[in-house]
């Protein structure tokens, strides 16, 4: 009898212990996407005609699948109009969340503002948005990578 309640308990304390450890590791998980999406949403406002071909790659080299095919089919695009309006902005995150996911994927939204200056606008314009990223773990370096970037109301 008592040979059984031991096994019980320790069966018992196995179950537990490895949804702890679960629990931990997606928490883990999310802390980092959020992490990574809150760095990409201020790379992608970020930018300026003096390093424009640096922060159009940083944007890049941050995501994955069709939003990073999408990205580089455009960025000659991109490229031109920053440097024809000698663009430079940089922005800041406000609040950021993460709204659902698993052990390698998560929807973070983001409220950032961003100080926009260029030839129609030299002193400067704020303007503020919300995005929503879809990040993926990239299974290779397991970074968390946006697969795809949306402005959200």
């Amino acid at each position: 009898m008592l040979a059984a309640l031991l096994v019980l308990a320790l069966a018992a304390l196995a179950v537990v212990g490895n949804r702890w450890y679960d629990h931990r590791a997606m928490d883990r998980g999310w802390q980092e996407a959020l992490a990574a999406g809150k760095q990409a949403a201020v790379n992608f406002v970020s930018l300026s005609v003096s390093t424009v071909d640096r922060d159009l790659q940083r944007i890049i080299e941050g995501s994955t699948g069709q939003f990073r095919e999408e990205y580089e089919r455009n960025k000659a695009t991109f490229r031109t109009r920053i440097v024809e309006s000698r663009a430079e902005a940089t922005g800041t995150v406000l609040r950021a969340g993460v709204l659902s996911g698993d052990r390698d994927s998560a929807v973070v939204l983001i409220a950032i503002d961003a100080t926009i200056r260029n030839t129609g606008n030299p002193d400067g314009r704020l303007s503020h948005y919300r995005l929503q990223l879809d990040m993926a773990r990239d299974a290779e370096s397991g970074r968390w990578l946006v697969s795809l970037l949306q402005f959200v109301g």
